[in-house]
C-alpha cells in the first residue's frame, strides 16, 4: 500500500469537502460543481494507475471523515455568513 497517496488523496478530498462546508449557501451549487469534477478526476487517475483503486477508496473515506470531524467541532458551532453581512470599515468617501 501507498501511504503518501492514501495521505496526498485523503488531505485533498478533506479540505475539497471544507470548502464546500465554508462556502456561502448561495455559491454551493457553483463549489459542488467544481469539487465534483475534482472527485472525478481522481477516480480517473487512479483507474489510469491501475492498482491504486483501494489506496484511492481509502484516502477518500479517511477525507470524508476529517472533513466530517471539521464539521462536527468547528463548522457546526460556527456557521457561515453572508456577504450581505459584510461591513467595510474605513474611510467614509
Amino acid at each position: 500500500m501507498e501511504t503518501n497517496y492514501v495521505a496526498l488523496i485523503s488531505i485533498t478530498v478533506a479540505l475539497l469537502l471544507i470548502f464546500v462546508q465554508r462556502t456561502e449557501t448561495t455559491k454551493r451549487r457553483i463549489v459542488w460543481t467544481v469539487v465534483i469534477i475534482c472527485f472525478l478526476t481522481i477516480r480517473h487517475n487512479a483507474f489510469l494507475k491501475g492498482d491504486l483503486h483501494d489506496e484511492t477508496l481509502i484516502g477518500f473515506i479517511i477525507g470524508f471523515v476529517l472533513s466530517g470531524l471539521f464539521w462536527a467541532l468547528i463548522g457546526k458551532y460556527n456557521p457561515v455568513g453572508s456577504s450581505d453581512d459584510i461591513q467595510v470599515i474605513g474611510m467614509n468617501d
